[in-house]
């Protein structure tokens, strides 16, 4: 009898937290075939709540501005570990956290029977690739993890007796010609530079679907997609897209116009909030040089003079954990008592006769009440900026 190829998917994912009501902000996938990897995936995920613990994995509002949601993810990750054994480092926590995601789609996702490398080692991560010497960089960052993960299940999956009767993930009901956006960490940090993804390794699993795009197109866009993750087109990537581009047999003109395409959903994407901050108007730029195509005057909203907003008389409301540069929380009844001092009335609340400006650790952020106040039109802004005002007007 054959033995049957074992596939595994090796997720490591970013939180905001540990609770019920916690979201995703980052994950990865690492796919392996036997003991050959085969694909990398990852993206940041904009969580569409606020980010308090963003001291552990460096991931702020402003970085998942314009990453996409978990439900616009949902199925190009549904089809990546689907009839995969799922391998993690803490396993029933990242299960945990990816059930809770995909609970709140459409999607019926059974995890099977998984393997989980801090059972097997009993050492966090680090630790463990260290005894084993394993080359580990980024902690905390998905991709690094996943890798490291990969990498240490090489070397433990065959002396643990939980590496038997693993059962693979069976995903129902995920469309797999669905092409998210996807926006890498390395898009921003110079520091962070994942390996070139193999584009006809990425091509190679995509079941495609042509009842809202044509499938040349939806088959080059999903390429650009996965390649544009960090915003850079490198020389082997342009090479491959160009190739690529001819074996589809799109035209110039047919491949201009999709790069335009794609350039405008991720400026539509920066404008999800009314607001494009100088971090993502670099991007786009960035995008736009990688892209060959010229970025077309677009509103970026407006973002006044800090001090404008916190005249004496103007009511002002405090959201989401605020620290200091030294990582220090700051209470919420000090930030009040600035605010007083400031000549400010606060308010619990975010409405739009009883608040007329909110006060985030992040201007980006995704909290409840920064929702509320761009809705009603209130300035967001952020701690940095509160204090700048106040220490500028020497308030004692």
């Amino acid at each position: 009898m054959l033995a049957i190829m074992q596939r595994f998917a090796i997720i490591d994912t970013e939180t905001t937290g540990f609770g019920k009501n916690d979201r995703i902000v980052e994950v990865a996938v690492v796919l392996m075939d036997e003991t050959e990897i085969i694909n990398e995936w990852e993206t940041l995920v904009n969580p569409e709540r606020d980010i308090s613990n963003s001291d552990i994995h460096g991931i702020t509002p402003d970085l998942v501005s314009m990453a996409p949601s978990f439900a616009e993810i949902a199925d190009s990750l549904a089809s990546l570990i689907n009839d995969r054994i799922i391998v993690a480092h803490n396993i029933s926590f990242d299960e945990r956290m990816l059930s809770q995601e995909f609970s709140r789609t459409n999607l019926n996702i059974d995890f099977g029977k998984g393997f989980c490398t801090l059972n097997a080692t009993g050492m966090k991560l680090q630790v463990a690739c260290e005894n084993f010497q394993i080359k580990t960089e980024n902690q905390h960052r998905a991709l690094s993890d996943a890798r490291a993960t990969a990498i240490l299940l090489s070397w433990v999956r065959d002396k643990n007796r939980d590496y038997t009767n693993l059962k693979p993930v069976k995903v129902k009901n995920f469309d797999s010609s669905r092409v998210p956006k996807l926006v890498s960490r390395a898009a921003i940090s110079s520091t962070f530079k994942p390996a070139q993804q193999n584009l006809r390794r990425v091509l190679k699993h995509i079941d495609l679907d042509s009842r809202d795009t044509r499938e040349d197109e939806l088959s080059y866009l999903d390429s650009i997609s996965s390649i544009m993750s960090d915003f850079v087109i490198s020389e082997d990537e342009r090479k491959q897209l160009s190739e690529w581009a001819s074996v589809l047999g799109l035209s110039d003109n047919q491949v201009k116009t999709l790069h335009k395409k794609f350039l405008d959903s991720l400026i539509e994407s920066a404008k999800k909030d009314n607001f494009i901050s100088d971090l993502e108007a670099d991007l786009i730029q960035k995008a736009s040089s990688a892209l060959g195509v010229e970025v077309e005057e677009y509103n970026k909203g407006t973002e006044d003079n800090p001090a404008t907003y916190l005249r004496p008389g103007k009511k002002i409301c405090f959201t989401g954990k605020a620290v200091d540069k030294n990582g220090e929380e700051i209470f919420r009844e000090t930030l009040e008592l600035y605010a007083e001092k400031l000549g400010l009335i606060p308010t619990q609340s975010v409405t739009k006769k009883n608040c007329d400006v909110l006060v985030a650790q992040d201007k980006a952020s995704m909290s409840g009440k920064a929702k509320k106040a761009r809705d009603f039109d209130i300035p967001v802004i952020s701690v940095d900026d509160f204090f700048q005002v106040f220490y500028t007007k020497k308030v004692k």
